[in-house]
């Protein structure tokens, strides 16, 4: 089977690898779409000695049932399935409270650190993480919905984004302008932030209001031409350090933000900001697996199209070229396709 794996600095392979076979509690999932995220470009930019150890890289896989391993139950061949990648120990208050994405114990997630991921035309998963792809939903649906889609869903609803809000996107890359799809239907005016032309042009078509180029000026006075006292809310997506000093020159007092990309090990913002517009800021890490059943719904009920974010989907042999796109940062989502 073909598998890719970062191998140096902006190199990835292309593999021919043995077909994998579920141990007990396991299946292997027959690959129908999988999608390059931000977190699979940060080792495919700054690789560590914890990136090359010869992994299968991706997590967001979308497929169907291959095969299914002894002890199993509750799952049969040709089901449609999304693995939920972050392993989880599954004891914890966090897990036993059905906060999975917050696990004290968690173990090496799908695709990082050894743990062999997504693209791949066949991926071994163990049962315990399957989610169910409903029927109204394309296999790149069930991809985007893997990890990007559910990172940017998850913050708003904690935000509770209504039509009463205005709200800004920070970072106009995949996760950002799923914020926007998502946020369109809750009722949300939208402004979107990001320096890439191509990518503001495409929040307008996805339902931004308003979009700005935080290299064109001060984009708090920016934002204020158009709503002078500022945002209620804001989800801020690149986790870029000029993006966090500006957060409280965007947000009205009492506003609140969340913090969802993880490109900066460090957040930094003027404590003035903070604490004399008595901000809320708060961290956001994807999603609980049993949200995945609120999110299937909420695109049903509002006709929300995932796929609209896409801009490249290519084979797997492809996989350097989908990578080089992909870290350039001027696309939408690029996405793994199968035969």
């Amino acid at each position: 089977m073909k598998a890719l794996r970062t191998i140096a600095e902006r190199q990835v392979e292309v593999l021919d690898l043995p077909v994998p076979k579920p141990e007990p509690g396991e299946v292997v999932i027959e690959m129908k779409a999988t999608g390059i995220c931000g977190s699979d470009l940060h080792p495919y930019r700054r690789p560590t000695k914890w990136h090359l150890e010869g992994f299968i890289s991706g997590h967001e896989p979308s497929g169907v049932i291959a095969e299914v391993g002894a002890g199993v139950e509750g799952w049969r061949v040709g089901d449609r399935v999304v693995p939920y990648f972050r392993r989880v120990c599954g004891q914890c208050y966090e897990c036993r409270a059905n906060r999975q994405n917050l696990c004290t114990n968690r173990r090496t997630s799908y695709g990082h650190q050894g743990c062999d991921g997504s693209h791949t035309e066949l991926m071994r998963v163990e049962a315990r993480y399957l989610m169910r792809l409903p029927d109204h939903l394309s296999f790149l649906d069930g991809a985007i919905l893997a990890c990007q889609g559910g990172t940017a869903y998850a913050p708003l609803a904690r935000m509770g984004v209504s039509g009463r809000d205005v709200l800004v996107v920070s970072g106009l890359g995949p996760v950002g302008l799923l914020s926007v799809i998502f946020a369109k239907p809750m009722g949300a005016t939208i402004v979107g932030i990001d320096p890439s032309a191509g990518r503001r042009e495409l929040a307008k078509k996805l339902g931004a209001a308003v979009t700005l180029d935080p290299t064109a000026g001060d984009v708090g006075e920016q934002l204020r031409q158009h709503f002078p006292d500022g945002a209620d809310k804001l989800t801020e997506t690149s986790g870029a350090s000029p993006a966090h000093q500006v957060i409280g020159d965007l947000l009205k007092p009492l506003g609140t933000a969340a913090i969802v990309g993880l490109g900066n090990p460090t957040f930094q913002m003027p404590m003035r900001h903070l604490a004399m517009r008595e901000l809320t800021v708060f961290g956001s890490s994807i999603y609980p697996n049993v949200q995945f059943d609120e999110m299937t719904e909420f695109i049903k009920r509002h006709d929300v199209k995932l796929e609209s974010i896409v801009s490249h989907q290519l084979p797997l042999e492809e996989g350097p070229e989908a990578y080089r796109i992909a870290a350039d940062a001027n696309s939408g989502k690029v996405c793994f396709s199968f035969n």
